[in-house]
């Protein structure tokens, strides 16, 4: 090809690989395009190279063993494949000689015992015990070497005092560089040297690790410094044995503190369990505050506690507490123009009486002159007063009657503000009882129409049902397609059950994906009936999840309120039969009634 635009070369690779049909993967495109620009191809044997890897890594230190890994990478550079089977053998004999172990791990085992259960003067359990720790420390991750140094180790524990060497263990265990210590403020270097490694991992640790928790204990934090600070002097297993004493002290106090840090948010609930109980008391008839504070109650019951649960019902407790403000304020304000209202409808009440009692004493007057007078003009000035009077009381009445009238309308329209204004009060307050994902009744929702229920069930002898749904499969529906795909199912889910059942059933939200309905005067035959109706309805039609058709599917248990039976009861007995229509195979539905009382009710 004549032309070096590389998207003209391109384009031709792809229309060479269609001619060719030839399929567009990435060695087919390469070998197509360095043949139209004339480029020589450079293949890599990954199989050679990989092989040349795995020998490496095992290869061990000896001029044999490096030398046969050279001669193999040679050979490999230089394309001559004959001789790599035979050198990568050779490499393969040269590491299985090096790991002839000097003594096998059983007999080993067996001498360790020996010499471990020996009482000897000179070797006490505990120096024996110090120097398997250090050598395990330090050549834990070296098999070879520890069965020599083990082995070693042994034939000085079995052999004479005479001839046994005084400090061996220490000098077979302890690193042969001198320790250094940075400063643990920031992560730890790698080091060759394990003792150092130890020291600086176990540093970085306290500094990290517990530093943090003891921000608000000086006293702790200080002991904690210290620590730190004698950890980096450490140079031999004496200085060590007498600073791990110390440790496991710090580490008690620690755990002593943890406790009693437990103790004192248990106290704390316990005292806001006790003053919310107090609150609810004195305003029983406040329903947005008993609202909050059974809210409040109800989370403080789960144990433990999670900083989820305080976090989310934080923020639900602002919204409504702020709804629940502006709309009180509101209410204040049309309640006080009310008050001023009939203030002003008092007052021109008595108004209009002083009037009417003025009027009368106009009238007694201009009476008493008739009957006194003899003259016609008097009498006419008479009647002219009279008429005056008369009519300056009639208009008077007139502009009562107005400003009555308009009284009584703002009145009647401050009543009707004031009504609206508690109904939104009281929604605002119910927001309390729903759960915030799907709208469905929270458990306090749940547990109010649930007693309210019982009650109605005690009076008038109809049936109460309860049903536990558990949807099937939703922790692979969470990790396949991602929380939110998991939110808008159970949402899903929520309003199929709404579009399904009958406006006197309830519907909650129990915990995660299972889920209470509420069936009152409903037998066990017709709850089981709507639960089937309800799984019906789900396979009718689908979930998307990321452009994914999925029918969604729950294993649900139906228990029948009995008298004298709590609700958490009926829940339970519900709980254990969705547990075994989950053995069942998903998406059944069982009973939790005994099946010879289900059969003597039907026969009679």
């Amino acid at each position: 090809m004549t032309t070096n635009n590389p998207i003209e070369v391109a384009r031709e690779t792809l229309k060479q690989l269609s001619l060719r049909k030839l399929l567009p993967t990435p060695e087919n495109f390469e070998h197509v395009y360095n043949e139209l620009t004339q480029t020589p191809t450079v293949r890599e044997n990954r199989l050679a190279n990989q092989l040349l890897r795995a020998l490496e890594s095992q290869a061990s230190s000896t001029v044999q063993s490096q030398l046969a890994i050279s001669r193999l990478q040679q050979a490999i550079e230089e394309n001559r494949w004959e001789q790599v089977p035979q050198l990568a053998i050779d490499c393969m004999s040269e590491s299985v000689q090096k790991t002839q172990l000097t003594r096998s791990w059983g007999v080993l085992i067996q001498e360790l015992i020996r010499c471990w259960d020996l009482r000897q003067p000179d070797l006490p359990q505990h120096f024996k015990e110090s120097a398997l720790q250090r050598m395990t420390l330090n050549y834990g991750n070296r098999p070879e070497e520890l069965n020599l140094k083990l082995s070693a180790l042994l034939d000085n524990w079995a052999g004479p005092p005479s001839q046994r060497e005084s400090h061996a263990e220490a000098q077979e265990a302890a690193p042969e560089t001198p320790v250094r210590l940075t400063s643990p403020s920031g992560p730890p270097e790698p080091l060759d040297n394990s003792w150092a490694t130890w020291q600086h991992a176990l540093a970085y640790a306290l500094k990290h690790g517990l530093e943090p928790r003891l921000l608000h204990q000086p006293e702790m934090l200080d002991g904690l410094d210290k620590l730190i600070d004698d950890l980096e002097q450490l140079q031999g297993s004496l200085e060590l044995d007498a600073y791990l004493p110390r440790l496991r002290s710090f580490m008690i106090q620690l755990e002593l503190q943890s406790q009693q840090e437990g103790r004192l948010v248990s106290c704390l609930a316990s005292l806001l369990k006790l003053m919310l109980e107090n609150i609810a008391e004195l305003n029983p008839s406040d329903s947005y505050l008993v609202g909050q504070v059974t809210s409040l109650q109800e989370v403080l019951s789960h144990e433990p506690l999670s900083m989820q649960q305080l976090y989310l019902l934080e923020t639900n407790l602002r919204e409504v507490i702020r709804k629940q403000g502006t709309l009180q304020h509101t209410l204040d304000e049309a309640t006080n123009s009310m008050r001023a209202l009939l203030d002003r409808f008092i007052s021109r009440l008595a108004l209009m009486t002083d009037t009417t009692d003025e009027f009368h004493g106009k009238i007694s007057r201009h009476s008493q002159r008739l009957k006194e007078t003899q003259d016609v003009t008097e009498l006419n000035t008479i009647i002219a007063e009279l008429v005056d009077d008369t009519a300056e009381m009639q208009q008077g009445l007139h502009t009562s009657r107005d400003e009555l009238v308009s009284a009584r309308e703002q009145v009647e329209a401050a009543e009707r503000r004031i009504h609206d204004l508690e109904l939104a009060l009281e929604t605002a307050s119910t927001k309390v009882k729903e759960d915030q994902l799907t709208g469905a009744y929270n458990r306090r929702g749940l547990a109010e129409h649930f007693q309210r229920e019982i009650s109605r069930s005690e009076r008038s002898h109809n049936p109460l049902c309860v049903a536990l749904l558990d949807v099937d499969n939703f922790k692979q529906l969470n990790d396949r397609y991602g929380h939110l795909a998991g939110d808008d199912a159970l949402i899903y889910l929520v309003d199929v059950i709404r579009g399904s059942i009958r406006p006197s059933d309830v519907v909650s939200r129990f915990g995660g994906e299972e889920f209470v309905l509420l069936m009152p005067d409903t037998d066990m035959q017709e709850a089981m009936e709507t639960l089937r109706r309800l799984q019906r309805d789900l396979t009718k039609t689908f979930f998307l999840a990321n452009n994914d058709r999925l029918v969604i599917t729950f294993s649900a248990g139906v228990a029948e309120w009995h008298l004298g039976e709590h609700d958490i009861d009926v829940i339970e007995r519900a709980d254990q039969a969705m547990y075994q229509a989950k053995l069942a195979g998903k998406n059944q539905v069982c009973s939790a009634e005994d099946p010879l009382r289900e059969a003597l009710k039907g026969g009679g």
